[in-house]
């Protein structure tokens, strides 16, 4: 099989775990959230949520930002929403929508003002 075939597939085979879906469900709504408050809300133990964190961050998919020793994530590529969403994922369609509605208003050719 090609290289990059297998590769990819174990993209997909790795973002395919309901823990990392919820995780990318938690960013995408959030766009940067401290590990501390992942741990509530995706419900696994601290060691499982590095885990599960590393494997999104070796494909890419989410980087981390230190400040101090908080340790904040976000997801790296905007495309990650819109490939999840067009997967059905509800939560990545209304990350999308969010994102959508919260772009400023394109100025109208003739005035030049916001529309």
């Amino acid at each position: 099989m090609d290289k990059s075939l297998k590769a990819e597939a174990n993209l997909f085979r790795d973002l395919g775990h309901p823990v990392r879906l919820k995780i990318l469900c938690l960013l995408m709504r959030r766009e940067r959230e401290c590990v501390c408050r992942m741990l509530d809300e995706v419900g696994v133990p601290q060691p499982t949520l590095s885990r599960h964190l590393a494997i999104l961050r070796g494909h890419g998919i989410i980087e981390d930002e230190r400040e101090g020793t908080m340790v904040f994530y976000r997801v790296a590529n905007p495309l990650t929403t819109d490939i999840l969403a067009a997967a059905g994922l509800a939560c990545a369609a209304e990350a999308k929508l969010a994102k959508e509605n919260a772009r400023p208003a394109r100025a109208s050719r003739k005035g030049g003002r916001a529309a």
